[in-house]
């Protein structure tokens, strides 16, 4: 009788245990996807935060050193500081987003000044300030 009931329950539970291996190879594989874009998206917001926290102490060094450089040299300052601490980080980031990074961080520092400070006000060409 436990034999017979052994040869009966052997090909359904190897076969279920086959189903089981193809559903779950399945789940790995779409699984995998949305694990890898997850891991992307981290990766980038980590990295998005390490450079607000680099923009952030190129500003302070900046302006610490407001006793010694004014305007645009304070801002270099800035970007050389924040340019060679990222990349001893592994981190390549374009000037562009460096000088964005640091605006945002001075501007979180100095709210005050924002409304004051026309040189952070975007230019446009060939328009005409208006009458107002």
């Amino acid at each position: 009788m436990a034999q017979q009931l052994t040869d009966l329950l052997t090909p359904v539970i190897l076969a279920l245990v086959t189903a089981l291996a193809g559903v779950l190879t399945v789940l790995i594989h779409a699984a995998k996807t949305s694990i890898i874009a997850w891991l992307q998206a981290r990766t980038n917001a980590a990295q998005q935060e390490i450079i607000m926290k680099v923009a952030s102490e190129a500003m302070a060094f900046a302006e610490t050193q407001g006793l010694i450089l004014t305007g645009k040299e304070k801002m270099n300052a800035a970007i050389v500081y924040a340019a060679s601490e990222l990349q001893a980080r592994g981190l390549n980031v374009t000037p562009d987003k460096l000088l964005a990074a640091i605006q945002k961080a001075w501007m979180e520092y100095n709210p005050a000044q924002i409304k004051t400070d026309k040189t952070l006000e975007p230019k446009e060409s060939g328009t005409t300030p208006s009458a107002g």
